[in-house]
């Protein structure tokens, strides 16, 4: 099979591979975005899981050669990243948040599908679907999963190409041809240092700027009330969000009682506006739903209190240097800025109707004031 990617040019794949991407749940990919809703501020934001695996396969095989890794690990390294997201919900991550206390992570719900059923059938006539499913944990994993691995290397240029901003640009054959594996470890050596930086300079700024743009976390916030809302009144079982695509998902969402309205509003791209926000400190994610409740209360409106997530992750990546072995952590005072940069922008957004918050934003303000973190 011979497929030409935006991002990576004419990519090969065998005939297990092609049989694997010719499978419903491969080709259920097709319909889950990559960025969830982020097309509703970023009209280009329409690609999906589908060529996203496809593009982490081709990295992971081409870091795989270049470790040298033997033919068949170097195989099932590829199939670990063409089947990595094969367990997104509907909604990607955006889904999964909701989701999770319900159906666990996409991990688990990738690995499900790996065991049993379509993928497993093929899968087990070269190899126990259980070791490509525990593929992801090892340390050649490690390879897709990692800080420098395939995945994020991939969803970083696709993301960015496709949004039109320029964080996303990284320096992919430098951080390739300087990775090495040391005593079963991925790591960089010291000359792959700046890139590695840059890659992780741009995951920042896309968090920043992108993922969690202010009009990306209102049209999110609808979505989970959306979702809530279509669990609690049994128009959508948890499960069959493992199943559907956004738009089915969506337009399924739009028949149910509590939360019709807030799917026919993503719909209409008729979206909350922004009353107020201020700092995270002092709050947490449990205080902001309670406010969240007493404004409501107050106003006589739905109102909400969207906490940001943490997007910053220890970083993990080791380099080699000729001292020995060593986190990058400790070498990078760039990377150890990060975490304070994140926290110093992470604020709490209190949203409202377009019409309550031209009408009240001022009263509202000074209730959040009043409240205070708890």
């Amino acid at each position: 099979m011979i497929i030409k990617d935006e991002i990576h040019g004419t990519l090969e794949f065998d005939e297990l591979e092609e049989r694997l991407i010719d499978s419903a749940p491969f080709q259920r990919l097709r319909r889950i975005r990559q960025m969830s809703v982020t097309n509703l501020v970023y009209p280009g934001a329409n690609h999906t899981r589908f060529e996203h695996s496809i593009g982490t396969a081709y990295l992971a095989s081409v870091i795989a050669e270049r470790l040298g890794l033997d033919a068949d690990t170097a195989r099932k390294v590829k199939l670990c990243g063409l089947l990595h997201d094969i367990g997104h919900t509907a909604f990607s991550h955006e889904g999964e948040h909701v989701l999770m206390k319900h159906l666990g992570d996409h991990e688990s719900i990738g690995r499900k599908k790996l065991l049993s059923g379509e993928l497993a059938d093929i899968l087990s006539e070269n190899y126990r679907p259980k070791d490509i499913a525990d593929m992801e944990k090892s340390n050649y994993g490690s390879i897709v999963t990692s800080d420098l691995g395939a995945d994020r290397m991939d969803y970083l240029k696709r993301d960015a190409l496709n949004t039109g901003v320029a964080y996303g640009i990284i320096d992919t054959d430098r951080i390739v041809h300087t990775l090495t594996m040391d005593a079963g470890t991925l790591c960089i050596t010291k000359g792959g240092l700046e890139a590695a930086e840059n890659l992780l300079v741009a995951r920042f700024m896309m968090f920043s700027t992108v993922y969690l743009h202010r009009t990306v976390r209102i049209a999110t916030a609808m979505l989970y009330k959306a979702i809530e809302g279509s669990i609690a009144d049994r128009t959508v079982e948890p499960e069959a969000f493992a199943e559907l695509g956004d738009e089915s998902a969506l337009s399924l969402m739009a028949t149910s009682k509590d939360g019709g309205r807030w799917a026919k509003a993503l719909l209409a791209r008729k979206l909350y506006k922004e009353a107020c926000s201020f700092p995270c400190a002092g709050w947490t994610e449990a205080s902001a739903k309670s406010l969240e409740k007493k404004l409501s209360a107050k106003f006589g409106s739905d109102i909400i209190a969207d906490y940001p997530h943490q997007f910053f992750k220890p970083v993990a990546l080791k380099v080699k240097t000729d001292e020995g072995v060593r986190p990058m952590a400790e070498l990078s005072t760039l990377v150890q800025s990060l975490k304070k940069s994140e926290e110093e922008r992470r604020r709490v957004l209190i949203l409202a109707g377009a019409d309550v918050r031209d009408s009240q934003a001022e009263k509202i303000r000074r209730e959040v004031t009043a409240q205070g973190p708890r």
